[in-house]
């Protein structure tokens, strides 16, 4: 088993690579030792939700061939100013000076009691359409209903009020810092 210190939903976790025909086995051996522990698995949408509350992107609703890096904010990984190329460096550059069509945002949804976005809601200003979500639910640590979107990028400054349209009822909403739940990455870091 090699054991990586990786995490999708921004706590102090791990993954576990090993051969296939040892996953039953394994799981077996963490829950019982894991007793001791309170250990529960949890599902995917446990983890969705953990993830929103981090604005952590997903391939490939918030990444894809459809938006660049720099759009769906991922500048942090991206470093256009290395001396050496990498592929699809010019074309980027090239996009950049064209300006990008799109932003990525955080969103708090509010006056939500019955559903949150899923993702391909679409965002709203001035009841003009001006982007859409990407992924969203309910976020149990911050207590909120949280969506993540692209929006033009002049709609995607803190605290920009904008609405977002959910099973055919707009709901207010708001542009919020990136990680709404532990943003210094405490949790994180252990």
């Amino acid at each position: 088993v090699e054991a990586l210190r990786v995490n999708f939903v921004g706590e102090l976790g791990w993954e576990l690579h090993h051969p296939i025909e040892m996953q039953n086995y394994l799981f077996d051996e963490l829950f019982r030792i894991g007793v001791d522990y309170e250990l529960k698995p949890f599902g995917i949408r446990a983890m969705d939700s953990l993830r929103l509350e981090k604005s952590y992107r997903l391939i490939p609703r918030e990444m894809s061939i459809e938006y660049s890096a720099l759009e769906s904010g991922l500048d942090r990984f991206v470093k256009l100013d290395k001396e050496e190329d990498f592929f699809g460096k010019s074309g980027l550059i090239d996009w950049q000076r064209k300006g990008f069509k799109n932003s990525f945002v955080t969103l708090e949804v509010f006056d939500i009691d019955d559903a949150d976005a899923r993702g391909s809601e679409a965002i709203y200003c001035d009841g003009h359409v001006v982007g859409r979500a990407t992924s969203g639910g309910y976020g149990f640590r911050t207590k909120k209903s949280l969506a993540l979107g692209l929006v033009k990028p002049e709609f995607s400054s803190l605290e920009t009020e904008l609405e977002i349209e959910i099973l055919g009822k707009k709901y207010a909403a708001r542009v919020v810092p990136e990680s709404p739940f532990d943003p210094k990455n405490i949790s994180l870091k252990g």
